[in-house]
């Protein structure tokens, strides 16, 4: 990778981080050039300011996201199985979400631009969800109590709230729970 792509991708990928560390107005241009270690002129050479730069961050973050998603779906395992990797991968706890994070900023979703990369981020999931229960009712390793649509919004909301719970009651084991009770629900 050449020096020029290099810096690009080290600013792309610290304002990924700042994002979800302190927020897209708590991050200012000293802390992306602090965390990607470039000098103070790459920002403005290659993006049109923190905004422009947080767009293709937030691209980065749910492109992770669905990345790892296709990753899992494409195994030779039962889709109950799979939902259990996807529930199951390793995640920052107290950071939360990467997706439901970004949600969360207003300043992110107050900009139409940058809200519709969140959106991305959760209709993916979704998809990536129904999908995965409406194989899974199918081949009978998921149950079928909730048609597709029920159960991909109930794991998306249950987990971005054991994120909160596991927080506020500052115990992980909380979002495990969550995790372990959701895969009881759909097992067959």
């Amino acid at each position: 990778m050449n020096n020029k792509q290099n810096s690009k991708e080290k600013l792309i990928k610290a304002m990924a981080e700042l994002l979800l560390e302190k927020g897209l107005a708590a991050t200012s241009p000293r802390d992306i050039l602090t965390r990607a270690e470039v000098g103070q002129g790459s920002l403005y050479h290659y993006f049109n300011g923190k905004e422009d730069l947080c767009l293709y961050a937030i691209k980065y973050n749910v492109d992770q996201l669905i990345s790892f998603n296709a990753s899992v779906l494409n195994t030779d395992k039962k889709a109950y199985n799979k939902l259990s990797d996807l529930l199951f991968k390793a995640r920052n706890i107290d950071r939360g979400c990467v997706v439901g994070q970004m949600a969360r900023d207003r300043a992110i979703m107050e900009n139409k631009k940058l809200a519709s990369e969140v959106n991305r981020g959760f209709e993916s999931m979704k998809k990536t969800l129904e999908s995965l229960i409406k194989i899974g009712i199918a081949d009978g390793s998921i149950s079928n109590i909730l048609a597709p649509l029920e159960a991909a919004t109930l794991l998306m909301s249950a987990l971005q709230g054991a994120y909160i719970s596991a927080k506020g009651l500052q115990d992980d084991s909380y979002f495990h729970l969550t995790i372990n009770t959701l895969l009881k629900i759909f097992s067959p």
